[in-house]
């Protein structure tokens, strides 16, 4: 027999390298790349999409979902709705405005379908520090208020509060990244500011643990004014004194949940295949460790949707035995 040379031992080492190689590839290659836009890094829509997507990630070799910030719902329907993104997340609030060509949308914006809900109620934090005696909404006049950062369900729910209201006329508001409000108020370049997420804010924590904070509250103008009778795809939620650090009274505040989307071209068995992961008990698991304010709820995970749901995650949820409610947009 033959003995193989050095030059033969490395030409069949590097045939098995190629052949590893052209493998590996062929199974990305395989797989459906996906992105998906969510939020500011401290915001609920990335500390529930990003574990989402490392989980999906993990346990398919079907799809790989890549999680992005943005600027928050308003900007993800934007990217979603045309294609340029194939998942991401929205409020009722959005997706409703979304369809019907209301501000802040220029047009209507109706190529997404909502696959479930995400997130907990999530709620527009207003926050100040105890040191300017702001304790309600009204007291915010004359005082530069950053409602929330540029394309963001934040910026948008708020702006539609202070203008039904009359309030905007009388308050400086800004829109501004929301990742600058804790050292812009510490700062004393902002007087208050909004981050709309669910209970409890990293953010508002992350101020009260500098400075005495004080929460602002929404409760009496919101029903002198009827505003969530003008609007209901609005929740309004009290928050109980002691929820954060320094605020021992209950404040009310308004907000509306969360839901991930996805563009309606997406194909039936992708969405299908994210669906299945990301309400999966595995997955659940994985994001409570990461973030517990999230809502991947099995249980109801339509409850409060306005939109179309997409064929794909309505296969899933028959499955599962669910019935999928007529969309109030249509």
């Amino acid at each position: 027999m033959k003995s193989i040379g050095n030059a033969g031992t490395l030409t069949v080492l590097t045939l098995a390298v190629l052949a590893c190689l052209l493998f590996l590839c062929s199974q990305v290659q395989a797989q459906t790349q996906l992105q998906m836009p969510l939020g500011g890094v401290q915001g609920s829509y990335y500390m529930t999409g990003a574990p989402v997507a490392k989980y999906v990630n993990e346990h398919s070799d079907k799809i790989r979902v890549t999680p992005n910030t943005s600027g928050g719902g308003v900007e993800n329907i934007r990217r979603v709705s045309p294609g340029v993104a194939h998942l991401g997340m929205a409020t009722a609030m959005e997706m409703y405005k979304s369809w019907n060509g209301l501000d802040p949308f220029k047009k209507q914006m109706r190529d997404w379908r909502t696959i479930g809900v995400s997130t907990k109620v999530l709620l527009n934090h207003v926050a100040t520090l105890a040191k300017y005696n702001i304790k309600t909404i009204e007291d915010v006049k004359g005082r530069i208020f950053a409602i929330g950062a540029p394309g963001s369900a934040a910026a948008a729910s708020m702006f539609e509060f202070l203008e039904f209201t009359g309030l905007d006329k009388d308050i400086t508001m800004r829109k501004l990244p929301h990742k600058d409000y804790p050292t812009m108020l510490l700062d004393g370049k902002i007087h208050v500011f909004n981050r709309l997420g669910s209970m409890p804010s990293a953010t508002v924590e992350q101020v009260a643990a500098q400075q005495k904070t004080a929460l602002v509250d929404f409760g009496p103008m919101m029903e002198k004014t009827g505003f969530l009778k003008k609007y209901p795809y609005y929740q309004g939620v009290v928050v109980k004194g002691g929820t954060y650090k320094g605020e021992d009274r209950d404040v009310t505040y308004f907000g509306m949940a969360g839901y991930f989307i996805a563009n309606k071209d997406v194909p039936d068995d992708i969405v299908y295949e994210f669906t299945r992961l990301a309400y999966s008990d595995g997955c659940i698991k994985s994001v409570t460790m990461a973030f517990k304010g999230h809502n991947l709820n099995r249980e109801t995970p339509l409850a409060g949707n306005v939109g179309p749901v997409h064929p794909g995650a309505a296969k899933f949820w028959k499955e599962v035995g669910l019935t999928i409610p007529e969309p109030v947009l249509k």
